[in-house]
């Protein structure tokens, strides 16, 4: 090969790998980058900061990351977890995301919150699809978690090469924008997001409101492929209803969900049951009427929680462990 075709083909390579970088700063730069609000839209791609230290893995919706304090179960019960959940995430997502976890280590629990499960496949919209979606590594789980996810009108590019969806937000970008386009610090506790709102209600008594149905077929194909899984990992598996002190449930979903989990040997728990035991105030420990827990109410269901995952699940106790106190003592200030 002569000098000049040398010196093309390290032109054409060097422009291509311009054109590369450009691509992947210009997506860093018009992403949302979720630090002053929808905080949420973090706490996937947070997780990978963290993953190799995640014994237990909690999935869910907003319930989830607003209710669980991984800080408060290490402190207890010296269990080190992570909370992968987002505002509206559906079964589906919540399989792609333990699916995308065991990639990275094998947790020896994984914990499925079924608050969202109630809910038809089309009620999730793609703004929140996009919050969990967005922070994903690239690999075939979070592909197959687009396919699963993408309404009508969606184009697996826009995911996949975020860009093409947002490359109208240069209107709107603020200097956070260009501040965390490489380096994205922290704003959640381990998927936990801190919310010390009270809005509390003076209603005693719950009384659930929602109509009887069944629960959607594709919920109900993902909340068995996750325990599937796990069982196939030789993971253990906690099915779940996170506490609250809304009507917007009935006593037929837990039918149906313990229905499934007593297939596959899994307890099921709606916590709702435990509001006396737990000792939530629903006065003081909701920033919403009931529907979540505030910083009060996570503090109280977190240690509770804690307790019973070690009285009833063989999680390994990591305080004695250097790496993992070094780890802790780094994010809980």
């Amino acid at each position: 090969m002569t000098k000049e075709k040398i010196g093309s083909l390290i032109v054409i390579v060097l422009k291509i790998i311009l054109i590369l970088f450009l691509i992947v700063t210009l997506n860093k730069v018009v992403m949302p980058k979720y630090i002053s609000e929808n905080q949420d839209g973090r706490i996937t791609g947070e997780y990978y900061r963290s993953a190799k230290y995640d014994d237990v893995i909690f999935v869910g919706s907003s319930t989830v990351f607003s209710g669980i304090n991984p800080g408060i179960l290490w402190e207890k019960e010296g269990i080190s977890s992570f909370v992968r959940a987002n505002a509206s995430q559906p079964m589906w997502i919540s399989y792609y995301m333990v699916e995308d976890a065991l990639r990275c280590r094998k947790p020896e629990l994984v914990c499925i919150d079924t608050t969202f499960i109630k809910y038809d496949d089309d009620f999730v919209e793609e703004p929140s699809s996009r919050k969990s979606i967005d922070g994903m590594l690239l690999s075939l789980s979070k592909i197959n978690c687009i396919k699963a996810s993408m309404g009508e009108d969606e184009k697996m590019l826009e995911y996949i090469i975020p860009l093409f969806r947002f490359h109208t937000r240069w209107k709107e970008l603020k200097w956070e924008d260009i501040r965390y386009a490489w380096y994205n610090r922290p704003v959640t506790l381990n998927g936990y997001i801190e919310d010390t709102v009270v809005e509390g209600t003076d209603d005693d008594e719950l009384i659930y409101t929602a109509q009887v149905r069944d629960i959607s077929p594709k919920n109900v194909e993902y909340l068995r492929k996750t325990i599937e899984l796990c069982q196939n990992k030789g993971i253990s598996v906690f099915v779940f209803k996170m506490p609250s002190h809304s009507p917007n449930w009935n006593d037929d979903f837990d039918r149906q969900i313990n229905g499934i989990a007593g297939e596959y040997g899994v307890t099921y728990i709606n916590f709702d049951k435990f509001n006396d035991d737990i000792g939530l105030d629903y006065t003081t420990d909701t920033p919403d009427v009931g529907s979540h827990l505030n910083s009060s109410g996570a503090a109280k269901f977190s240690e509770y929680l804690a307790k019973y995952i070690r009285d009833n699940y063989n999680i390994t106790d990591r305080r004695s462990d250097s790496s993992y106190c070094n780890y802790w003592n780094k994010i809980i200030k």
